[in-house]
Formats: C-alpha cells, structure tokens, sequence
C-alpha cells in the first residue's frame, strides 16, 4: 500500500506537469510539497486537496484503500425527467461542496440541488470565456433547482435549451427552454472514452457556442465525437467536432420541461 507521500505524488503525477504546478494550485510553496510527498501532510492538507481536486477518492487519500479517482457513476445524482424545478436565490444552506453546489435536505432521502443556471443570454459570453480562462461573474444569473436522490461532489450547472435541433416530439426530446442539469466531464477522463451509451446527451461548450447534442460515436484514436441532433430534418445532419476543438463538456443528467 502506498504511504500518504506517495498518494499526494501520485496526484501530482495524474493531474499536474509539475510539482510547481500542483503547488500553485494548492497556493502553497514548493517546499510545502516536497515535505508533504517525502514526510506526508496532515489533516488539513489532505481536505484541502481534496477540496482543490475534488475526483480524488476520498478514502484512497486518507487510507489508501481503494482506486484513487471517484466512480462517477456512484458520484452522479439519479437521472430523473419529472422533476421540478424553481429559480431562486437564499442562503439557507444544508451542505455546499467544493464546487460551490449547494444542496437542502428532504425527506425520503431526498435533496434540492441548487446549481448556476447559465440563460441564453449569457451562452456566447460564457463559451468566451471559458476560452480565455476569464473567471465568469455569476452573480447576477439565476439558480435552478433539481430533486436529486444523491450528494455529488463534481461541477454541476444549469443550461437552457435554445432552438429545435434536439426535438423529435419524442419523450427524450430538449425543446426550446426546457431546463437541464448537467455535470462536467475533467478532461482527464477525456482520453477514457465519453461513454456516450449511458450518457447518449451532452453540452458541447466550443469557442463562441454552446451547443446539446447526443454523441453517438467517439473515435479515440482520432480525438473525434459525433454530434447528432434527434429532429431528423435534413438541415441537422451528424457532423464530427474534435475534442482539441472543445473548452468543456457536460453530460446531461437530468430534463425539465418549462413547457405549459
């Protein structure tokens, strides 16, 4: 089993270049870090890590047991197409994660999960910035609310649907302003696979856009994803974007329909 040195070496090795890069990440100095891979770190290290990587495994870095990053499946709230939802600003907090997603007990072993809800409005700024690593002023967006059956402890964010690429009149159809919740995929699970069968929708944010399409096919050797849009007219045909080309990606996980 490895010693907590090790652990923390094995988390700079995975997501950083360098042991500087990972010490500016942690706002600590380089000393800091070669102490804690060569002596270990104490508590208050180690919650901190994982408060600035939050897909490590939390019982791997404090034990050892287990695989280091979380299974992002046992991470992901249920998906759920009835839920409902209300926009709305408060501070009567149950629990709020690393990620700023704040979440409020129910009964049932139920939660409301609140997220930043990106409006349209906000899609070309937001797709910009990201590009440029510009931090995105929120405070003035609106939170939507989800019902979720699980604490998640990734990137979660609300996106409104705009236009009818993604409307077939189906049940699985997205319409113009249905709601949806949607985690991000690190890109370090990029190289993985998207695993586009159990996950089939996704928010694709590219330089100046952000689109929702279904992937239905993922080529790892060249790096390409196929985009398909439910709506069969001819003018929204497949066509493939490289992942080179992509800022962020969220897989959608749960659907809300705004529509009376």
């Amino acid at each position: 089993m490895q010693t907590e040195g090790e652990r923390i070496s094995s988390i700079i090795s995975h997501f950083c270049k360098s042991k500087a890069e990972f010490a500016r990440t942690m706002e600590e100095s380089p000393q800091a870090v070669s102490n804690w891979v060569s002596r270990g770190a104490g508590k208050n290290v180690l919650n901190k890590i994982l408060s600035k990587f939050p897909n490590v495994n939390t019982n791997w870095l404090l034990t050892g047991e287990g695989e280091m990053l979380q299974n992002s499946e046992e991470s992901n709230p249920s998906t759920q197409t009835n839920a409902t939802f209300v926009r709305t600003k408060g501070n009567d907090v149950y629990l709020e994660t690393s990620s700023g997603i704040k979440y409020f007990e129910l009964s049932g072993n139920k939660y409301r999960m609140r997220v930043p809800l990106v409006p349209f409005n906000a899609y070309a700024r937001y797709a910009n910035e990201v590009c440029s690593e510009v931090i995105q002023e929120r405070e003035a967006w609106d939170e939507v609310e989800f019902i979720v059956d699980k604490i998640g402890h990734g990137n979660y964010m609300g996106f409104e649907i705009k236009g009818d690429s993604m409307d077939d009149d189906s049940k699985r159809s997205f319409t113009q302003g249905d709601i949806v919740l949607a985690r991000e995929l690190d890109k370090v699970h990029w190289k993985d696979g998207l695993r586009y069968e159990k996950y089939p929708f996704w928010i694709i944010v590219l330089e100046g856009t952000i689109l929702c399409k279904q992937i239905i096919d993922h080529n790892m050797e060249t790096c390409d994803i196929t985009c398909h849009s439910l709506n069969p007219s001819p003018e929204y045909s497949d066509f493939n974007i490289n992942l080179s080309k992509v800022y962020r990606i969220f897989n959608i996980i749960q659907k809300i329909s705004t529509a009376l």
